[in-house]
């Protein structure tokens, strides 16, 4: 299957830094954006399967320089993206129910841009891991949950370093016509996210 989502995220996170100005210092607030989200998932043999996930989405940010002359505010947009590829297993419980655990390499790049000569770009890449469920309410509605765990759930911007956490989710599979179906799903964590698109189901038949 393939999809393509709206996504908003909310990110919640501040920092200060000082600028190659003497005396000067950037702080900095991102709030929250949205942007796009393209996920697929292709069966390969004995229950394994391979996916792909890729987030774009343009954040909030506002901006305090501060130097002898005063305080300055300015406002813009920083660049969130994050790819996610890997190696699923799927288990089934009974019929209609299985539980899934991935293995993921996570790539993270935030890319904040400039306000006064200050760098809070940052971005890493790490193996990350997943356990959930899932379960076919009836032929049409399919119901799924699950834990993730990530090397990027955190971001310290004074520091520009990532701690490692968990994030946890929630999402539902509405087919409305044989082959296509509308998604829907949240993540809570450090970062929190929402979705909400539609997925082309290509081994429907």
């Amino acid at each position: 299957w393939l999809d393509l989502s709206f996504l908003a995220q909310d990110v919640d996170r501040q920092g200060l830094q000082q600028t190659p100005v003497p005396g000067q210092t950037t702080e900095v607030n991102a709030t929250d954006g949205d942007g796009v989200r393209f996920r697929g998932s292709f069966g390969t043999w004995y229950d394994f399967y391979v996916f792909g996930d890729y987030l774009s989405s343009d954040i909030d940010v506002d901006a305090l320089v501060t130097n002898d002359q005063g305080e300055f505010s300015a406002s813009d947009e920083f660049d969130l993206t994050t790819i996610r590829g890997g190696v699923g297993w799927r288990y089934p419980l009974r019929f209609a129910t299985d539980i899934f655990v991935e293995l993921s390499y996570d790539s993270i790049d935030y890319d904040f841009g400039s306000f006064a000569g200050e760098d809070f770009d940052v971005d890493d890449q790490d193996l990350g891991g997943t356990l959930g469920i899932r379960h076919m309410l009836n032929d049409d509605i399919q119901l799924y949950a699950y834990g993730r765990h990530s090397n990027h759930a955190d971001i310290n911007l004074d520091t520009l370093t990532f701690d490692t956490g968990q994030f946890y989710g929630a999402g539902i599979v509405w087919e409305i016509v044989r082959g296509l179906a509308v998604v829907g799903d949240f993540e809570s964590g450090e970062i929190t996210s929402w979705a909400v698109g539609f997925r082309l189901d290509l081994d429907e038949d």
